[in-house]
């Protein structure tokens, strides 16, 4: 395993960065890309900065990848959004109509809290639930992959074999590999962008 760090100059404009044209995870030929994209929090143009960088993976690890998804983002956002709509109704319909100009949509606003922060949790439980359910058949792969809301407020992306998370208040990227020798490839490719690795250790 090896660990990257991407610096980061301008929030604005972030560093363009090149994988190696091979499956990221086993090195085999590329199949298909993984469009990972994290936001940089950040305005450019009137639209948020995000720093884009499409991951390669072969047929094989890409149907991993999917399967992966099927019992985390999936079932978090598809029961997140059936429990957080379940919890909008009633909020909205006991929520106190507001008495001024600038609280007359007070309910609206209400159940769409009580719907968003009921959806949140819910999604996550049920992602929890799955994940455990599913291990003996998925293994580690499941396991270690984070739950979705932690990854939305890490500030983190993660595809099989690859791990990108921001650090130091976004100033640099983290970017972690499974693959040594990927590792090594993304380096080479990537020298314009002074890149200093942090870490490895065997598996």
């Amino acid at each position: 395993m090896i660990t990257v760090e991407v610096p980061i100059k301008d929030a604005k404009n972030p560093p363009k960065i090149n994988f190696p044209d091979r499956c990221v995870n086993c090195g085999k030929p590329k199949y298909t890309v993984m469009p990972l994209k994290l936001n940089m929090g950040v305005e450019k143009r009137g639209q948020g900065a995000l720093m884009d960088f499409p991951v390669p993976l072969c047929a094989e690890c890409e149907k991993k990848e999917r399967r992966v998804t099927n019992v985390t983002l999936l079932p978090f956002l598809i029961a997140g959004f059936i429990l957080g709509a379940i919890a909008f109704i009633p909020a909205w319909l006991v929520a106190p109509e507001g008495t001024s100009q600038q609280t007359l949509g007070f309910p609206l606003v209400f159940g769409g809290l009580v719907g968003m922060i009921v959806g949140v949790i819910g999604g996550t439980v049920v992602e929890f639930v799955l994940k455990f359910l599913f291990a003996p058949a998925y293994g580690q792969l499941l396991l270690k992959r984070p739950l979705t809301i932690l990854s939305l407020f890490n500030d983190s992306e993660d595809v099989i074999g690859l791990t990108a998370k921001f650090a130091d208040k976004k100033k640099s990227l983290k970017v972690t590999f499974e693959n040594d020798e990927i590792g090594k490839e993304f380096q080479k490719l990537n020298k314009s962008v002074d890149y200093l690795t942090l870490s490895k250790s065997g598996r």
